[in-house]
């Protein structure tokens, strides 16, 4: 019986060798007779919702559902094509790489640049217009890649650079290669672009997605002295070639540097802002900031933020969409109530400032942060689940103002000050020496004890009850 389940298991997988690859771990290339490719979606009841241009090149999905593929064109937007038509006209010389000039000489292509001719123009996830994620400056470029009835579907960047304009909104420029459509090195077919230095007078900088300013995507960060592809100058902003846009006088050594700062203000001093993946409340949380935290702010719409926070000396940093609610301009900011804790540690730390501090030394040419350094949580990574026995990974600051990530393994984080807020036990809990439920139990504590919390963390928050400290699992506690 065993050998013939060992035959078996040797057929499946010759079998698996055998199967063509899945999509989605190969590319799509639209290729076809007409301009394009026809798509669906699943709501179109059988009718063509728009068209991908000959040129278009993105992944599928990993499986087929009857003889179509799905593609996600943006995160709220998923169509389905059949592969095989759409690749119908694409060079069928294996020898050729997609990537080499005889390709593009094979390969149709009606992808073309635009230029926005519409001051604000919208910039939406989906042709319905369901979500604005930005306004775009006349003079603005685009690649148009597809249109959607009176929209046009753009890319000018990554993923969240990728959405649907009005057509009235755009301006045809001229025709563009598949090889200058999906290689940065062509820059878009146009003459004219600048390697730029970016000075920031020593800050990193995060930039937006649209010049207005106006805009929900994530930013990215750019640190002085940084070289750009700048694809466009126009007035008081540059056009990068990944997407983002960059305020001119940041490539100026003599311009002005300022950036703009918000604070951070949750509805409690324990209460922590979620920063997100995307400006969507369904996106993923990866991290949380404490009520006071100063952010630097590129670009937002009326209800999300795009935000970066680093330490005022560099380190680690975090990037993401927070919800404007919660963010304080201007002189407003002193009036907002600190939820950052001072520690100490009591076992050295080592690490680089860009990655997270452990207890355990992997490598000898690693930062080390001594026993005994004080530093300032200012938030926590959110990247565990939280009904799992898990200790926590602290954003922190250094006094010499580097940031860095801390995990807590064995407790080793010891809180200098109290957050000066008692919180009841939802229900009997043990109070343990260190953060794990294998450590030893100090005391019970039966529902309703009234306990001091000290370091608030999603798995396990340090409290004092009669004098003592320990850990307590925080779910097992009623937060405000």
């Amino acid at each position: 019986m065993k050998k013939r389940g060992m035959i078996l298991l040797l057929i499946l997988a010759l079998l698996a060798l055998a199967a063509p690859a899945q999509a989605g771990w190969n590319p799509l290339d639209v290729a076809t007779d007409g301009v394009g490719i026809a798509v669906y979606t699943s709501n179109s009841g059988g009718k063509q919702a728009g068209v991908l241009y000959n040129g278009y090149r993105d992944e599928l999905s990993l499986e087929d559902t009857n003889g179509l593929y799905s593609c996600n064109l943006t995160s709220e937007y998923e169509v389905w094509l059949n592969q095989s038509k759409a690749e119908k006209n694409q060079p069928k010389d294996d020898s050729i790489s997609w990537y080499s000039p005889e390709w593009d000489a094979l390969m149709p292509s009606n992808i073309f640049l635009a230029e926005v001719v519409q001051q604000d123009a919208p910039f939406y996830t989906t042709p319905g217009h369901k979500h604005l994620s930005a306004k775009h400056a006349a003079g603005t470029l685009v690649k148009v890649c597809g249109e959607f009835g009176n929209d046009y579907f753009v890319k000018y960047g990554g993923y969240q650079q990728t959405g649907f304009m009005p057509k009235s909104a755009l301006r045809k420029v001229q025709d563009i290669t598949y090889m200058q459509a999906n290689r940065d090195s062509e820059h878009w077919g146009l003459s004219g672009v600048q390697e730029m230095t970016v000075y920031t007078g020593g800050t990193p900088l995060a930039v937006g997605g649209s010049a207005t300013g106006y805009s929900d995507m994530s930013p990215a960060v750019i640190e002085d002295g940084k070289t750009v592809t700048v694809l466009k100058t126009a007035g008081d902003w540059a056009q990068l070639l990944d997407g983002y846009f960059v305020e001119a006088r940041f490539l100026s050594p003599e311009g002005d540097h300022s950036v703009t700062y918000a604070t951070v203000k949750t509805t409690g001093v324990l209460n922590r802002l979620n920063v997100r993946s995307m400006a969507s409340t369904d996106a993923w949380v990866y991290a949380k900031l404490c009520s006071g935290v100063r952010v630097q702010v590129p670009a937002h719409t009326e209800d999300w933020a795009s935000v970066f926070v680093t330490g005022p000396s560099g380190g680690e940093r975090w990037t993401g969409s927070v919800q404007m609610q919660y963010l304080v301009f201007g002189d407003a900011a002193t009036q907002v109530k600190s939820g950052s804790v001072r520690v100490r540690t009591t076992q050295p730390l080592y690490g680089t400032y860009t990655s997270t501090m452990h207890t355990e030394q992997s490598r000898a040419d690693q930062v080390t942060v001594p026993a005994g350094t004080e530093m300032t949580v200012i938030g926590v990574n959110n990247g565990f689940n939280i009904n799992l026995d898990d200790y926590d990974y602290f954003l922190c600051v250094l006094d010499d103002g580097k940031a860095i990530t801390v995990s807590n393994k064995g407790g080793i984080l010891e809180p200098l000050e109290s957050t000066g807020v008692t919180v009841k036990t939802a229900s009997s809990v043990r109070m343990r020496e260190k953060p794990s439920k294998e450590a030893k139990s100090l005391r019970t504590l039966e529902a309703g004890t009234k306990v001091e919390v000290l370091l608030r963390g999603e798995g396990w928050t340090i409290v004092k009850y009669k004098n003592q400290t320990g850990y307590v699992m925080s779910r097992y506690l009623q937060f405000p």
